[in-house]
């Protein structure tokens, strides 16, 4: 997405907007705190110290910052804030559309909490993967293959049959050169007994940006890191980077099923000190990559290449 970096001046009165939307219901709770130091720590590089910070109107928000791409990504950091915390309360999701009105935006992200607000899970469904990874990696499957491609690749997902074409390339990786992408991909699928494109119930074609962000960023396949990869796509996605996170809280924090691909928890991030942490340093690490691996990314042509060489050409930092 880019990440806008803003002007010390914007941070502080970022962070006094933050920190009004999140104590509008009662004291800052403790994952929240974590969530704005690691904000802080590792998007804005600020040490303001959060009990000194006074609320602020938005009319002075607006004053204090003035692009509408950066009141945008404010007012999305803001919902995905609230979302940090296994409940959301009513004076919080006001306190934000006061300064969404106040800053004259109105970003998908909101619309999202409005509906979860308000229990429209199925809308809130629909529009979270269409916005996030799946439904983009969809429609480029469609334009890609067209609607009997779509059909194929579901149709193995779902175990009705064995697209043997597809799945015979995946299983030919074992014989990429080693620390290419394609045979770390290749392990990544055999340690974790995951299915092969093509094979009854592998992964549809659409979605191997994300299997091969795990491999590109070092993330391993448990549940915290499934949450990290997810954290890194949304860095470096370049539209509706902010749904990916909120797929992440509602699917970790709330206990929303949104797909068949990720399993849900509740509060998955309450006992876990420094895991919210590592999610924002997974985002700042993704927002720092120099292309969307989501936004058709033909990756067949880089499969015999090095994983170490493909990090430092596409800019991936070190874990």
């Amino acid at each position: 997405m880019t990440f806008l970096i803003p002007t010390h001046e914007q941070a502080h009165a970022g962070l006094r907007a933050m920190k009004t939307v999140l104590t509008a219901a009662g004291p800052l709770a403790p994952i929240r705190r974590e969530a704005l130091g690691a904000i802080q720590s590792h998007l804005l590089r600020t040490a303001v110290d959060l009990d000194a910070l006074g609320p602020i109107t938005p009319e002075e928000l607006a004053a204090a910052i003035d692009d509408p791409a950066l009141r945008t990504q404010l007012i999305s950091g803001m919902v995905t804030l609230t979302l940090v915390r296994d409940t959301v309360a009513d004076e919080e999701q006001a306190a934000i559309e006061r300064f969404a009105a106040g800053l004259a935006v109105e970003p998908v992200t909101l619309a999202q909490l409005r509906k979860f607000q308000t229990e429209r899970l199925m809308a809130l469904r629909v529009d979270v993967i269409r916005r996030s990874l799946a439904g983009p990696g969809i429609k480029q499957l469609y334009e890609d293959q067209g609607f009997l491609g779509v059909v194929k690749n579901f149709g193995s997902f779902a175990g009705l049959w064995e697209n043997s074409a597809v799945a015979e390339r995946y299983r030919a990786l074992e014989n990429y050169p080693e620390g290419s992408l394609g045979k770390e991909l290749w392990r990544f699928y055999r340690a974790n007994d995951f299915k092969f494109p093509g094979e009854k119930h592998g992964a549809p074609e659409a979605l191997l940006a994300h299997d091969l962000s795990h491999i590109l960023g070092g993330y391993a396949a448990d549940f915290q890191s499934e949450g990290l990869v997810l954290a890194f796509q949304a860095g470096y996605k370049r539209q509706d980077a902010f749904s990916v996170l909120v797929f992440l809280l509602l699917n970790g924090q709330h206990g929303l099923r949104l797909t068949a691909f990720a399993a849900p928890a509740r509060g998955f991030y309450n006992d876990r000190p420094g895991a919210i942490d590592d999610v924002v340093r997974a985002f700042a690490r993704g927002s720092r990559v120099k292309l969307d691996f989501t936004d058709h990314w033909d990756f067949w042509p880089v499969m015999e290449r090095q994983v170490e060489e493909l990090r430092r050409e596409y800019g991936i930092e070190p874990a």
